[in-house]
């Protein structure tokens, strides 16, 4: 699963972070990485902005290997899911894929191996 991290303002109800926050995890599973379900790296938190500002930016830390189609589908589905749940216009979400390779990634302390496709 990769890291994801959604900004916020400040002032966010905590019932819609903690919405926000499953949604993305779904959206993860059902345009990035299906089948991957053993970790939950999606964080919400509040930063000083405003929606159209700089706000919501929404940073994902992955592995490379995902086509583009896969990040397309999946910066859309989060541009949805902040519209559904906060309002916030598709062209105000920001998203930032940032790829790094699989030796810096570790959990347990040691590194992840290479993505490969798990629906393929």
């Amino acid at each position: 699963m990769p890291v994801v991290r959604v900004e916020v303002p400040e002032g966010f109800a905590p019932d819609k972070k903690t919405a926000l926050r499953l949604a993305v995890k779904q959206a993860v599973l059902d345009t990035l990485a299906p089948k991957e379900t053993k970790y939950d790296y999606v964080a919400i938190r509040e930063v000083f902005g405003e929606i159209g500002d700089g706000v919501p930016l929404v940073t994902i830390d992955l592995r490379p290997g995902r086509e583009p189609e896969r990040k397309a589908a999946l910066a859309t589905a989060i541009a949805d899911v902040l519209g559904e749940i906060a309002g916030i216009k598709p062209e105000d979400v920001y998203v930032l894929f940032r790829e790094n390779p699989a030796e810096n990634h570790y959990c347990g302390g040691k590194p992840l191996a290479d993505w490969v496709p798990a629906d393929g």
